[in-house]
């Protein structure tokens, strides 16, 4: 029989009477490394107070030799940098302290996993402040102990960079594309140059997307939140050289709301050009968008493949002139609830397991791509 503890007996077991007064101890939530604190989640810099270092416990917090072994227990940090920067950290009441940098692979789950980076400023010593520059794509591990309350100050923001299309000037072309998928953009390192003005539905920070519309059609875009922590709009322009906000002005459509929301759609011109804000208070979003409709029919068929029934309720059937490399189906928050690699030329899917509602299906064949809209009754 397996004993359960329950949240209110571990908080019990936490408490110490001395003296007639009652000391809360909190075990801080990051002592063990597979629950580092991600700092690219914010904010930045990142000040963690009055950490109770005394109540960490040391499973798996003991490092590799030679170069850096740490044994006592302490606390936990990672990060990915997507930049190169000087990032540091610091305890603010030293006592006994220690403050060390690793590098290691994502979601660590012992720190014997983990590599010393080899820097001058990053001291695998009595210190209360190390620093070190990073390197794209490393994930990094960073490890404090003290022997006191304290607080600790990180600043890893120049380890991230900003999102590519954070600028109306370098708005993701999508053009061409059948569907786009966005995944982890890092909105928390977004900046507001000139996103605001638009005509009809200001904004404010956002990332960009835009594109010329080739045949009328529906396009759908939506981002991976809740639909209060976001906004996904669209607005049209006069070309795709817009550089101010003010140069847009708000698609005034029912699917298309000057309001939060996780889920937009318009019913595209051909020839007009559109962009699409996306924007949250959230530090990572995914963002999809479904252009098949306003493409040309050559861009989005695969020769000889077909697929009944559409609406489907169960089962979809799918049959192709050569055989089947993979199939991937995508929500309209570009999510994947389905992906096979059948080899074959014909296949039956069961989709019962479904809900009800719009979904992207994506077949690769002889190493030609199109995606299909089908719809779960």
């Amino acid at each position: 029989m397996k004993t359960c503890i329950t949240p209110l007996l571990l908080f019990l077991l936490t408490i110490s009477i001395t003296l007639g007064s009652v000391t809360i101890i909190a075990q801080p939530i990051n002592d063990h490394i597979v629950d580092a604190i991600n700092l690219g989640e914010g904010p930045i810099p990142y000040l963690d107070a009055a950490v109770d270092f005394a109540s960490a416990t040391n499973l798996d917090d003991q490092t590799p030799g030679p170069l850096c072994e740490v044994v006592d227990a302490g606390i936990w940090y990672t990060f990915k940098a997507t930049a190169v920067g000087m990032v540091s950290a610091e305890i603010m009441n030293p006592n006994d302290p220690i403050v060390v940098f690793f590098s290691g692979p994502e979601n660590a789950t012992n720190a014997l996993q983990l590599s010393f980076v080899d820097q001058p400023t990053n001291i695998c010593n009595i210190n209360s402040l190390s620093s070190i520059q990073t390197s794209i794509g490393i994930n990094y591990y960073l490890y404090i102990h003290n022997a006191a309350v304290s607080d600790a100050d990180i600043n890893v923001g120049d380890a991230f960079a900003a999102p590519v299309n954070d600028l109306l000037e370098n708005a993701t072309n999508l053009n061409g594309m059948v569907d786009y998928f966005d995944n982890d953009v890092h909105f928390l390192m977004a900046t507001n140059t000139n996103d605001g003005g638009q005509s009809g539905c200001d904004s404010g920070l956002a990332i960009w997307y835009k594109f010329t519309a080739q045949l009328d059609g529906q396009v759908i875009a939506g981002v991976g939140t809740p639909p209060g922590e976001s906004a996904i709009l669209f607005y049209s322009a006069a070309d795709e050289n817009v550089t101010s906000g003010s140069e847009l002005t708000h698609v005034d459509q029912p699917t298309n709301p000057c309001a939060f929301g996780n889920l937009s759609s318009i019913q595209a011109t051909a020839g007009v050009t559109y962009y699409i804000l996306a924007a949250t208070a959230q530090p990572y979003i995914d963002v999809s968008v479904n252009l098949s409709a306003i493409l040309s029919v050559e861009d989005n068929v695969l020769e000889g493949f077909t697929f009944f029934p559409n609406p489907v309720t169960s089962e979809i059937n799918l049959s192709a002139k050569a055989a089947i490399d993979e199939v991937v189906i995508y929500n309209l928050l570009g999510q994947t609830v389905f992906a096979e690699n059948p080899n074959t030329s014909a296949k039956n899917i069961d989709l019962s397991f479904l809900q009800t509602g719009m979904y992207i299906m994506q077949i690769t064949s002889e190493g030609a791509t199109a995606s299909y809209k089908i719809l779960k009754k």
